[in-house]
């Protein structure tokens, strides 16, 4: 009965964490792209984001598997 009631916190947390990268997510590309119009890097904007897109997912999963050890 324990174990159960463990995993459906764990489950709702992976579901809180989710939805706030999720927002993260949609807001910078929202407003986070347009700060990189008139620079040199403004041709690799996609680029940059779909990096910073895979570095937060990456360092979310890390925080959540030392979380739930």
């Amino acid at each position: 009965m324990t174990q159960n009631g463990r995993g459906f916190w764990r489950h709702l947390f992976g579901l809180l964490l989710a939805l706030i990268a999720t927002i993260v997510i949609v807001l910078a590309w929202q407003y986070g792209l347009d700060y990189l119009s008139g620079t040199p890097f403004e041709e690799l904007r996609y680029v940059i984001f779909g990096v910073a897109v895979i570095g937060l997912l990456s360092a979310l999963n890390s925080l959540t598997l030392r979380l739930m050890k």
